[in-house]
């Protein structure tokens, strides 16, 4: 009773813990983006940069903020800051890289720390680890794959508010703070940064670039083409974005349909590639001792080795099988 008692204030303590160091990073980048929605509405664009700089030096802790920004440099010099804090910016996920990486540790150690606690062997810690380890870019990757497809969804509704406005003889560019207006997230707040940059002296074709790095959206990136195209060669844009709006509205009939054909095999995959490790898990937390032979010898551990490998080949085939290119 007492171990059972321990393990759970441990992993009590191992969760507020988490929680509580994740909102202490997040903290900042959230006044930011506040005070970055303030300068969109009042357009304060000269006393902007002073404030931003006050606010983030009067927010800033003195402890593990230091530690983190010192590794953030190294690592930033070795390339590897810089893919990580585009993908969050992708995902939408108010995070530094090396904060990023920090609660990616965090996620990988912890679980491993308590599996040992609770179980007292090493072989729950290890699948704990590894659990805790492919969580963090599996949730930033959904995140990102939400966000997308979110955004294409507002698309259409957002073309037509482009087009009406060009046609009202308004200009692309207050046809953008229109739609950053009148649009939910997250397109409303991508065409609002988009928005803010341009007042700030951004080129309206590198803002718009930067819009697509941000969102890895096809339908985004053929109104980007059409855009640039046209302010190169003329045209009347608003009957280009009409075009592209029909276009897009049948690519996402024909994704609907296409989901909706290929679910069973989707859930098929997602069941088969979840089972194995699922009953291993309930398998270490019932009956340690059951799986200890794979863990105790060679012939074990090629097994477990040949199971993963397994598991990889026969996930990539379901995906292979159920990805239909249109």
């Amino acid at each position: 009773m007492g171990t059972k008692a321990i393990g759970l204030l441990s992993f009590l303590f191992v969760f507020l813990s988490v929680i509580s160091v994740g909102k202490l990073l997040t903290r900042r980048k959230e006044a930011i983006q506040e005070r970055m929605t303030r300068l969109h509405d009042m357009s304060a664009q000269d006393s902007w940069e002073e404030d931003h700089e006050e606010g983030a030096r009067g927010r800033r802790p003195a402890g593990l903020r230091i530690i983190l920004t010192a590794a953030g440099r190294i690592l930033e010099k070795r390339g590897i800051i810089k893919p990580i804090e585009e993908k969050l910016v992708r995902a939408d996920i108010p995070l530094r890289g090396e904060e990023y990486l920090f609660l990616w540790l965090l996620s990988g150690l912890l679980p491993g720390l308590l599996g040992v606690l609770l179980n007292g062997r090493l072989a729950s810690g290890v699948i704990l680890s590894f659990i805790g380890l492919i969580l963090p870019p599996l949730l930033v990757k959904r995140a990102e794959e939400k966000k997308i497809i979110k955004f294409n969804l507002q698309l259409v509704d957002a073309l037509a508010i482009l087009s009406n406005s060009l046609r009202a003889s308004y200009s692309f560019h207050q046809s953008i703070e229109l739609v950053s207006r009148e649009m939910p997230a997250p397109l409303g707040k991508e065409f609002a940064r988009t928005f803010r940059e341009v007042n700030l002296g951004t080129p309206l074709e590198e803002a718009l670039n930067n819009m697509g790095k941000r969102i890895a959206s096809e339908d985004l990136q053929l109104i980007i083409t059409a855009v640039l195209i046209q302010r190169q060669v003329g045209g009347n844009l608003a009957i280009i974005l009409d075009n592209i709006s029909e276009t897009i509205r049948d690519r996402i009939r024909i994704q609907g349909e296409i989901r909706t054909l290929t679910a069973q095999g989707r859930i098929s995959g997602l069941v088969i590639g979840c089972l194995p490790f699922i009953i291993v898990v309930i398998l270490m937390l019932m009956n340690p001792k059951f799986l200890e032979p794979l863990f105790q010898s060679s012939m074990g551990i090629m097994l477990i080795i040949w199971g993963l490998v397994s598991e990889v080949i026969g996930i990539i085939f379901i995906r292979k099988i159920t990805a239909i290119d249109y």
